[in-house]
């Protein structure tokens, strides 16, 4: 997905910097801003009957967290949830962060969250955002998420399943870390 922000380049990749730093160290915390919009969603999709079709057909649950600052890992503990049950028990993802440029130019900026499990579910995944400044309060920016499924998991994965219970999530957090970028907050929006 492609967006510009109307904010500096600085203050996007401080959204982006924010928003991997507790997703590696306390992913809960995301809830007060970078999720606003997923959980409303998901309360509302927990009063539905649970289908494959349902925008909660595959739920995250946190669990235990380790997180070195200093060389930009972590690793949190999950449960995933199939359909409402659970089929994985403390699954572990490991990531770690990088900010590198592009082709040794000073831009694009990569901001890069490359993750990996210890299991067969998935084979791992990387968010990346490509930060670009157009002047000094407009920055272009490339996000891009990838996962890669394990060979059971993607059994069940279908295109339709992929778009009603994990992209949309993806949308909704770029669009929060823009809100936040621009104004420094993100707002909950009334429901329609």
């Amino acid at each position: 997905m492609d967006t510009v922000v109307n904010a500096p380049l600085e203050a996007m990749l401080h959204s982006v910097e924010r928003f991997y730093r507790q997703f590696q160290s306390c992913p809960d915390s995301l809830f007060t801003w970078a999720y606003i919009g997923i959980d409303e969603i998901d309360k509302k999709s927990k009063q539905e009957a649970l289908t494959k079709d349902n925008k909660n057909a595959i739920q995250l649950i946190y669990k235990d967290r380790e997180y070195d600052p200093v060389l930009k890992t972590g690793d949190v503990a999950i449960d995933i949830y199939v359909l409402g049950v659970r089929w994985w028990k403390d699954q572990h993802l490991g990531t770690i962060y990088s900010l590198t440029h592009a082709d040794d130019a000073a831009f694009p900026l990569a901001a890069q969250l490359t993750a990996t499990y210890s299991g067969s579910i998935l084979e791992g995944g990387d968010i990346i955002f490509l930060l670009e400044p157009i002047d000094d309060t407009h920055t272009r920016v490339h996000y891009v998420f990838s996962l890669g499924f394990g060979r059971t998991l993607s059994l069940f994965i279908s295109d339709k399943i992929w778009q009603n219970a994990i992209e949309w999530r993806f949308v909704i957090i770029l669009q929060n870390l823009v809100e936040y970028a621009e104004t420094g907050t993100v707002v909950r929006k009334s429901a329609k």
